[in-house]
């Protein structure tokens, strides 16, 4: 793997946010807004990451110096890092590597990045979102969160805060790194929703039961995680006959982002987009971090039972 522009390197164990950047691309201008828009709302540097393969123009622009040429990733770098408006630290990094997503993701661990950005673009399949070959492999396969740009963020100011932070819980119950990044995101201010989205038909015994046990495991997760900070953390259960209406149910802020936990066949510390993410891609229009799987938050006897 070949790399110029700014070195990568971790700074003083302060976070980043990592955005893989596309040149002349709307998802490219997606994930950059929705990454500045990230580091500013949490406080933190904004790398910058282009990825060519080796027998590119853009490789070969890259073993010269920088004279302006389009073909050059550091110049469509340095225009991206022109793009940010916000006061955060931004770094670049031109990376020459035939695997787009792995090199993205030594990139993220190499500067300590705690969040991943990608910009998808809609084709109508998928709402706000259609994810491409790099995304389906880091969203199944990365070990940090991997956020999803809809192609609404280009229209977010980037010094907008988020009004509100939803986590998806099922029914394994939450995760350690779910709620680290939640705590990242939310701080002291900014109001946290746990959510449950199930599917059984509605005025049954299994209705009432799923709703019980659904309730008592985010009241459980409510009272873990309310001491790490100051703001509202509130619990909501949908149930429906598929999981598709009971999506329908929620009412979504235009401020909010949307966390969910890998499905249960993931590997440990490995991201893998189940089925109910799949489907809160096709209603969602605002951002959603998928988080990988690793240690379970555990759960109350009632749910348990």
């Amino acid at each position: 793997m070949l790399r110029a522009d700014r070195p990568a390197s971790r700074r003083g164990g302060i976070v980043s946010v990592l955005v893989a950047y596309r040149r002349s691309s709307p998802a490219g201008r997606d994930a950059l807004q929705l990454g500045a828009r990230i580091a500013n709302h949490i406080g933190t540097g904004l790398d910058i990451v282009s990825v060519s393969r080796f027998e590119s123009a853009a490789a070969v622009a890259l073993r010269g110096p920088e004279q302006g040429d389009e073909a050059d990733p550091r110049t469509a770098l340095h225009l991206a890092a022109e793009l940010v408006k916000v006061d955060v630290p931004v770094h670049t990094h031109a990376v020459v590597d035939d695997s787009t997503a792995s090199a993205i993701l030594r990139t993220a661990h190499e500067v300590g990045a705690s969040i991943i950005v990608l910009g998808t673009t809609s084709n109508g399949l998928f709402g706000r979102f259609s994810l491409g070959s790099v995304s389906n492999i880091l969203l199944h396969s990365s070990d940090i969160p991997v956020a999803l740009a809809p192609d609404t963020a280009r229209d977010t100011p980037q010094d907008a805060p988020f009004g509100r932070v939803s986590v998806a819980i099922g029914d394994i119950g939450g995760n350690r790194t779910m709620f680290d990044t939640a705590n990242l995101l939310a701080g002291a201010d900014v109001p946290v929703r746990l959510l449950t989205l199930a599917a059984v038909s509605s005025g049954t015994d299994a209705e009432r039961r799923t709703r019980t046990e659904a309730i008592a495991r985010l009241d459980h997760l409510a009272d873990l995680y309310r001491p790490e900070r100051a703001s509202t953390t509130t619990a909501q259960v949908e149930v429906a006959g598929r999981i598709t209406k009971a999506i329908d149910q929620v009412f979504w802020e235009p401020d909010e982002i949307v966390l969910i936990g890998s499905a249960r066949i993931a590997r440990e510390h490995t991201t893998f987009i189940g089925s109910t993410a799949t489907k809160l891609l096709r209603a969602l229009t605002v951002p959603m971090i998928v988080v990988p799987r690793d240690d379970q938050v555990p759960e109350t006897k009632a749910a348990k039972a």
